[in-house]
């Protein structure tokens, strides 16, 4: 059986490479040519606008995944118009070393509002109807809409319409793992603030007052006592729709709320994720929290004026149209900061959350943003962090304390006597002081769900429960919930490290209560023991230990961002088991308490959020600095974290040291080329990384050279060294500086070199990594550089389109068949298309799919456009016969190869949701009175329940459309459409005059089939 996750399917993803850019921090300090600093900052703002230029110069265009689709059904997308935004036309009269005055803002605020009104005109004169969603001046020229996918062409009909993209679904960044803590000798855990030098800058007055910051998530709980006096309000920017049970006003972000529920909405959709959201107010508290808890915890920046802007809505999903207003709100507003932690992996054509990002950063705002959390691999860096001026943030963890006791269990005769790790602990307790008596044992069966303790006795007692299926907190905060006292997990089979203790460690929480890990053996010895006769427990001799910290989560995304190879993400931060501030939804809980309204949280969000603070700390610090100079002093100042461990892909410039930042000595930036316009002049391109790109040696040795531009910050000037650090060689590579010693006054260029000798092999992965490192004394600032080594021809796919995403091949001549059309950008040995199941298990949160047979087995397929029938017909897995394709719920995957190696596809790409349906649709009811009331039973209710669980669920109005027919004196009157509820009942007026002969309920679905009741009949 093979398998493929959910978050996998329809992934036709090109990557967007935007550059990292950094601009030098000016300083009063310091005696520096500004001319020529303000001409690399011209520069530095032209490479931004550059890639949106050529973009507008390409043409009046539909996104590949827009293409040849047709019909009546509405789809989401973007709307790019032709006249630059008024952020862009900042940056553009900055670039050429012009001020741009607010009047100046005002008129071509105008301009691009009278352009989109002119084409509202245009659109109506041409019939093109549509529904508007949200409109955008500032950092995007354009409007979001839903409208008909038979309209789309025609609407580039009109000539300022430049592009038209999908709304892309997004989602909050996932959270992170739960490694293996590696253990030293200490005995307290420094708090957040101290780690990262936060509290010297409290200790100056610097607490981030009158700093603006806005957090872009899933809203804020606004009655926490966290956020008195410094939550100033915000915006709701997610559309009503049939997952919530009313309509949020404007000015209301608060977290969806539990009472916003449909009641055919899941609670816990399949993979785990609550309806009710929290990530925004764990992200606020970690920013922001003002101390007001008896505990000593406070956010990083406790001053600042707090904003939240609702993005995202139930179980944290959400549209980029939602979140590109909420950028343009931002921008608009003059946000210092904002913190942005939702994305989608890899990035569209072109990345329109990137372009935002850079053009709010051109108005002035920091964007801090969550790098992701899918995983350790090269370019798992998710969009938009791949933005050029954004911060994209990696995440590590944090020194914590760690408990261990000893166990003394007693069953009969048996005894089990053990020191164990505690995985879990009681937030602000000890163990010791809650675990001073002998307890009862009692074995809890199968996984350790509520329904496992139906019949079971907890209270007061030690539970014993086995790890896997659901998560290692969901078990604790279960025991804890039904009275245990403590609770004993042991590894099973199969699950990591067994038979031995899985060595996890998960934190403190006021929800937990203590949890000992212990090995496979002692708990089946156990639990074989407790079915013969009861058992107690007792413990004693507790210690703690100290976490290492700063060490990469296994699961913090990494670069490169391709092309040129750059590095992202551009620092780490702590972001594993931090506490902060949850929501509790007083709206909906009014006599709620929220003494015990805190919880730790591990996740890239956390990482994103500490950096935020930080830079919101900068900011008060230096009122003066732009979003590049407080970019630029993170990535210069950060600590360098274990490089055999970590490479610059994984921690970037390392892991951020907030007062090191806010009083950075000398700073350096690397002078990279950029091409400025199309006349192909190459500008100076300064950033805190240096990137030289990727390359092929298999041609001719390879030369190139990078300048590094030193400058003094503070004044002091003086003996520096230069000196380069390999981290990851490669043959005869070299990178070496021209200047090994040199005399700092004001500045200093330096030129670095990195050779290479032309080889034969054949190396794809083959790179030089390492630093730059600049050293005076015990002062010492690094630049990370890279070199790709090993540039291949990458192959894609391309503009995979599916003519029919509803098919009934039943031969009745209505959607029997469907066209599969792709393009090829290079040549590939064999591919084939399968056919999986998305009536899949879950397994640890992931979707696993069956495959159930193929459409299409081939050959060789040569570059170029490619166009397939799907006749109705599949192969099954195992062999037999073509057949009819059974009704059912679907993924196509196609798969090719480039080399000939069954276990490497090269080529994969994913189209999901494709419904196979030949059924009739059942509709009974009745009517009463003046109204018909009843449902329809269609399979297209069940699947949109399955689809649910992975954020790909319609309304269900799209795939049923339902009317009614009255007759009188013998004739049919029009069809009247009406709507569905979700689960496929109406209600619905009739007319009830004496000439009604009959009223009749109709209903197509999207594959074609036709269903009928008769509900009145004179």
């Amino acid at each position: 059986m093979k398998g493929f996750e959910a978050k996998k399917l329809f992934s036709s993803i090109m990557p967007v490479i935007l550059v990292l850019s950094l601009l030098p921090p000016s300083s009063s300090a310091t005696e520096v040519d500004q001319g020529k600093e303000d001409r690399e900052s011209q520069q530095q703002i032209a490479v931004a606008i550059e890639e949106q230029m050529q973009l507008a110069d390409r043409g009046s265009r539909l996104h590949e995944d827009l293409r040849n689709i047709s019909s009546d059904r509405e789809v989401a997308v973007i709307v790019h118009l032709s006249k630059q935004p008024v952020a862009l036309e900042e940056g553009i009269q900055s670039s050429k070393g012009k001020t741009f005055s607010l009047e100046q803002a005002i008129g071509v605020k105008a301009n691009v509002e009278a352009q989109q009104a002119q084409v509202r005109n245009e659109l109506q004169e041409k019939n093109i109807l549509y529904e508007e969603t949200h409109a955008y001046s500032t950092v995007l020229n354009g409007f979001s809409a839903l409208v008909k996918a038979d309209d789309l062409k025609k609407m580039l009909e009109v000539p300022q319409i430049r592009y038209i993209e999908p709304d892309t679904r997004v989602q909050v960044k996932g959270n992170a793992s739960q490694p293996t803590a590696t253990v030293q000798a200490a005995n307290s855990a420094p708090s957040v603030p101290a780690f990262l030098g936060v509290d010297k800058l409290w200790a100056e007055g610097i607490e981030g007052e009158g700093v603006k910051v806005a957090v872009l998530n899933t809203g804020i709980d606004p009655d926490h006592p966290e956020f008195r006096g410094i939550y100033k309000g915000g915006k709701n920017f997610v559309k009503h729709s049939f997952r919530y049970t009313k309509q949020r006003p404007e000015n209301d972000p608060s977290e969806t709320r539990p009472s916003e529920r449909p009641s055919d909405v899941p609670e816990v959709n399949e993979d785990g994720t609550p309806y009710a959201t929290s990530h925004g107010t764990l992200a606020a508290g970690a920013i922001a929290a003002i101390g007001a808890n008896p505990f000593g915890y406070k956010g990083l920046a406790p001053k600042v004026d707090l904003y939240a802007y609702r993005v995202l809505g139930a179980y944290g999903v959400g549209q980029v149209s939602w979140v590109l207003a909420g950028i343009e709100e931002a921008a608009e507003q003059d946000m210092d900061v904002i913190n942005l932690s939702s994305g989608f992996l890899g990035s569209a054509e072109p990345d329109i959350l990137a372009y935002a990002i850079n053009n709010a950063t051109l108005a002035g705002t920091t964007a801090v943003i969550a790098g992701g959390s899918d995983g350790s691999f090269n370019s798992s860096i998710e969009s938009p962090a791949t933005s050029h001026l954004g911060i994209a943030v990696g995440t590590t963890t944090l020194p914590q304390e760690k408990y261990s006791g000893a166990i003394t269990a007693r069953i009969g005769e048996y005894t089990l006597k053990r020191t164990a790790n505690l995985m879990a602990a009681t937030f602000n307790q000890s163990p010791s002081d809650q675990l001073t008596e002998e307890y009862e044992l009692v074995a809890v069966p199968e996984a350790g769900q509520p329904k496992d303790y139906e019949g079971i006795d907890a209270a007061g007692k030690v539970a014993v429960v086995a790890m896997g299926r659901i998560t290692l907190e969901e078990k604790i905060r279960v025991a804890k919930a039904q009275g245990a006292v403590a609770v004993f997990l042991h590894n099973v089979k199969n699950e990591e490290k067994a038979p031995k203790p899985s060595g996890s460690f998960i934190g403190e929480s006021f929800d937990f209560i203590p949890a000992f890990d212990l090995s496979q053996p002692d708990g089946e010895a156990l639990r074989s023991h407790l079915k013969k006769e009861k058992g107690s427990a007792a413990f004693g001799a507790f210690k703690t230990a100290l976490t290492k910290g700063d060490e990469v989560d296994e699961y913090s995304a990494q670069g490169p961002s391709y092309t040129p190879y750059d590095i992202k993400p551009d620092v780490v931060a702590p972001g594993m088991r931090i506490l902060s501030t949850k929501p509790i939804y007083k709206a909906d809980f009014p006599n709620t308490d929220y003494s015990q309204a805190y919880t730790h949280e591990s996740g890239n969000f956390m990482a994103a959020a500490h950096v935020t603070g930080i830079a919101a700390l900068l900011k008060q610090a230096h009122p003066d600095w732009t979003p590049f100079d407080i970019k630029v002093a993170l990535s210069n100042t950060a600590k360098r974290l274990d490089k055999k461990k970590y490479d610059v892909f994984a921690q970037g410039a390392g892991r951020v040291q907030a007062f090191a930042a806010a009083h950075p000595k000398v700073l350096a930036y690397a002078q990279d080329k950029a091409v400025l316009n199309k006349t192909g002049f190459l500008v100076d391109n300064p950033k805190g990384t240096v990137t030289f790109g990727e390359y092929s040696l298999k041609e001719k040795n390879l030369s190139v050279s990078k300048k590094i531009l030193v400058k003094d910050i503070e004044g002091g000037g003086g003996q520096y060294k230069a000196t380069v650090e390999v981290t990851q060689p490669h043959r005869d590579t070299k990178v070496t500086v021209d200047k090994p010693a040199f005399n700092l006054a004001k500045e200093e260029e330096l030129t670095v070199t990195l050779t290479a000798s032309k080889t034969e092999e054949e190396d794809t992965e083959a790179a030089i990594f390492g630093f730059i490192h600049l050293t005076k004394g015990d002062m010492t600032i690094s630049l990370p550089f890279a070199a790709g080594l090993g540039k291949e021809q990458n192959i894609e796919i391309e503009q995979a389109v599916l003519s029919e995403r509803d098919l009934s091949p039943n031969g009745d001549g209505v959607k029997d068949k469907a066209r599969l059309s792709f393009e090829l950008t290079g040549d590939v040995i064999n591919f084939d298309v399968s056919l999986f199941d998305l009536n899949g298990e879950f397994f640890e949160g992931q979707a696993i799919f069956t495959e159930v047979g193929y459409l299409f087995e081939e050959g060789a397929l040569k570059k170029g456009k490619h166009n397939f029938l799907i006749d109705g017909t599949y192969r099954p897995w195992n062999g037999d016969p073509r057949a009819t394709i059974p009704d059912g719920l679907y993924g196509i995957q196609f798969i090719g190869r480039i080399v000939d190696d069954e276990g490497f596809p090269a080529l994969v790409n994913s189209i999901s949701p494709f419904i196979v349906k030949t059924t009739q649709p059942l509709i009974t009811g009745a009517i009463s009175g003046s109204t018909a009331t009843g449902k329809v039973t269609d399979k297209y209710v069940d699947y949109n329940k399955d689809l649910r669980g992975n954020e790909k669920d319609y309304d269900l109005n799209e795939k049923l459309k339902a009317a009614y027919i009255v007759t009188r004196n013998g004739e049919e009157g029009d069809p009247v459409p009406f709507n569905l509820n979700q689960d496929g009942s109406f209600s619905v007026p009739v007319p009830t005059d004496e000439e009604v002969e009959t009223i009749t309920v109709h209903v197509t679905d999207a594959a074609g089939n036709k269903g009928d009741k008769v509900l009145y009949q004179k």
